[in-house]
């Protein structure tokens, strides 16, 4: 278990509120941002990321202008805040838009909750209140304004780095700036992220978009009601193979096709695996499940075993939860979300046959996955053609010639 402590702060002031928590929080970034920037950080360096800012984010630069001042005028700290050119980072989480009953987003944030702020702050910026999941000191993971528009992020699947802002900042910026998801879409589509990020949005009126985002490629607007860490295709194996992503996307995606699913089921799902990680050691465990809900201006922190952490626009507190993470829920409850319902005729394309669309998106996990490093090549290839070819072919059928794929021929002594 790790014991993690959360904490939750108003920054309404940036003089003071906001300073605490730069005070907090600098020493960690500063550490970080010189050791990945290092000959990068210099005059030129921290004009042109002002330029950007003040040219993609105008609305931004009187608040940057009160975080530098705020920052005792450091250089370093002067270019970081700009939030242009980060270094590179990534996150795993998965994330899921519900309509069933009030609009709602639910989200698992992964990472080492040794590099992340757990911070929830409340601030009431440019005349619009915030409050969200504090990143890279005034950038956001997730978060919700009192408007009605609530974004959060995941990681997109591809290491390309390219030009553009930390992905925190833009989520910053679209919930200070807009106030529903078209106004949204309409900014993301304009500022340029430095890597793949997806943002998944909606708002109290039910609307909703994931856009993911790329360097130096237009924005792609989609109605993916969830979203985990891929775009359209696999890009990186390697990255998709240890995250499980296609895994828990085909998850998510078999849940909210029923139709039926409840908030309190959907968040019971994100409490367990395959969507909860506790992948801890190699620093992308599960940190906390987070539920925005727009119409009422409310959210709340799970995690399993503990009770929620609620905070609402109405009566955000200033106060900090200590949780243990590394629980792990009943099983049994998990297997109960994906229990057909007593008509087997209801689901029986999922219980026999694959549908196109997900043997679709099996083949793209494959395409780019390198025979060299499996056991069989033959069998790869094999199960390549019978997803491209075989409209009966099923998930057992998978998982049998998943098996042959990475079957190792032993060595005789």
């Amino acid at each position: 278990m790790l014991p993690t402590t959360f904490r939750a702060r108003k920054i309404g002031t940036i003089d003071s509120q906001w300073q605490a928590v730069f005070d907090d929080y600098w020493p960690a970034y500063e550490a970080w941002y010189g050791q990945k920037k290092r000959d990068d950080i210099n005059p030129s360096a921290l004009k042109k990321g002002h330029r950007q800012l003040v040219t993609v984010m105008p609305e931004m630069q009187p608040l940057y202008e009160s975080f530098r001042e705020a920052s005792n005028d450091c250089p370093v700290a002067a270019q970081f805040l700009t939030g242009y050119q980060p270094p590179a980072y990534l996150v795993s989480c998965s994330q899921a838009v519900l309509l069933n009953e009030e609009p709602s987003l639910i989200r698992n944030y992964d990472l080492s909750p040794d590099l992340s702020e757990n911070l929830l702050t409340q601030s009431n910026w440019l005349g619009q209140e915030v409050i969200g999941t504090n990143e890279c000191l005034w950038g956001l993971d997730d978060g919700m304004n009192k408007s009605g528009l609530v974004a959060s992020l995941t990681f997109g699947g591809s290491n390309k780095v390219g030009k553009g802002f930390g992905i925190p900042f833009i989520v910053r910026y679209v919930l200070q700036t807009c106030e529903n998801v078209k106004q949204a879409i309409k900014v993301l589509q304009r500022v340029p992220s430095h890597m793949a990020y997806n943002v998944t949005l909606v708002d109290k009126r039910g609307d909703f978009a994931t856009v993911m985002l790329a360097p130096d490629q237009p924005a792609n607007v989609t109605r993916e009601r969830c979203t985990t860490n891929h775009q359209t295709r696999i890009t990186w194996p390697q990255q998709a193979a240890f995250s499980r992503t296609l895994e828990r996307k085909q998850f998510l995606d078999k849940l909210l096709a029923s139709g039926k699913m409840s908030e309190q089921h959907l968040r019971e799902a994100f409490l367990a695996a395959p969507l909860l990680s506790g992948n801890y050691p190699q620093q992308f465990g599960t940190v906390y499940t987070a539920v925005y809900k727009p119409v009422s201006g409310t959210m709340s922190y799970h995690w399993p075993g503990e009770k929620a952490w609620k905070h609402s626009f109405a009566n955000f507190r200033e106060t900090s939860k200590t949780v243990s993470l590394g629980k792990q829920t009943n099983p049994g409850k998990q297997a109960n979300l994906l229990t057909p319902p007593a008509n087997p005729l209801e689901h029986a394309d999922s219980n026999h046959s694959l549908p196109a669309s997900t043997r679709q998106q099996l083949l793209q996990s494959l395409v780019y996955l390198p025979a060299s490093v499996v056991g069989q090549p033959d069998a790869l290839e094999k199960l390549k053609q019978a997803l491209r070819a075989e409209n009966s072919f099923s998930w057992k059928d998978y998982a049998d010639q998943v098996a042959q794929v990475w079957r190792y021929s032993v060595p005789a002594d």
